[in-house]
């Protein structure tokens, strides 16, 4: 069963969000010009605050809630300055890549858009229940980030995604703490999930969810 909300949030800027059951999605192509420009790296960006290092150049996931913004000098290129900025007590970070810089980029999804599961102390593989977007989508990013119980990023044995009733993987993460992958061609009706394996007892956190760029 599918279901659909539209929600309005500021996280610096204004954004909109599109909600299908058991797929989280945060919609780019409805981002005002100011946030779409904050999506591309190599930009001067509000996230990189210091005017000796305006220019973004990656972001990643410190803990769950604290992304932290790779931030390079406009005048001495290879030196660096990280501004970790807080997320919303309402979201999550989330790590992903975008489909023109393989550069990663982490956001602060909300909790309405997002996947969350924990692992059952069995090491094994656990999953999201698969859901599916009504209209073909071109490009997609999917991504999911593990946490501990400290809620700071933790490695675990395996990650990927699913797409299509013949479980088309797209190219499993092993031994990371993060994972991302873009898909193209995404055709309406075709069920998407999440697995990961910790491969061991310990508690672990998954967060995921899905970017449209087209």
């Amino acid at each position: 069963m599918f279901s659909h909300l539209c929600m309005k949030y500021i996280f610096f800027l204004l954004a909109i969000a599109t909600i299908v059951t058991g797929i989280p999605l945060e919609e780019t192509r409805n981002l005002t010009l100011e946030e779409t420009q904050n999506l591309s790296l190599s930009r001067r960006s509000v996230f990189c605050p210091d005017p000796h290092y305006p220019v973004l150049i990656n972001a990643f996931c410190r803990t769950r809630n604290i992304i932290a913004y790779n931030c390079e000098s406009d005048v001495f290129p290879g030196t660096y300055s990280i501004n970790d900025v807080q997320c919303h007590p309402s979201r999550t970070c989330v790590d992903f890549i975008r489909p023109d810089n393989s550069e990663p980029y982490a956001v602060c999804m909300s909790n309405a858009n997002k996947e969350e599961w924990n692992s059952d102390g069995t090491g094994g593989t656990l999953c999201t229940d698969a859901g599916a977007f009504k209209v073909d989508k071109k490009v997609l990013s999917f991504g999911m980030t593990t946490y501990d119980r400290n809620s700071n990023p933790v490695q675990v044995k395996s990650m990927d995604a699913y797409v299509g009733n013949s479980d088309i993987v797209l190219r499993p993460s092993y031994n990371q703490n993060h994972y991302s992958k873009i898909y193209t061609n995404y055709e309406a009706g075709q069920p998407i999930k999440f697995c990961f394996a910790v491969g061991s007892s310990a508690f672990v956190t998954a967060v995921a969810g899905i970017l449209i760029w087209s």
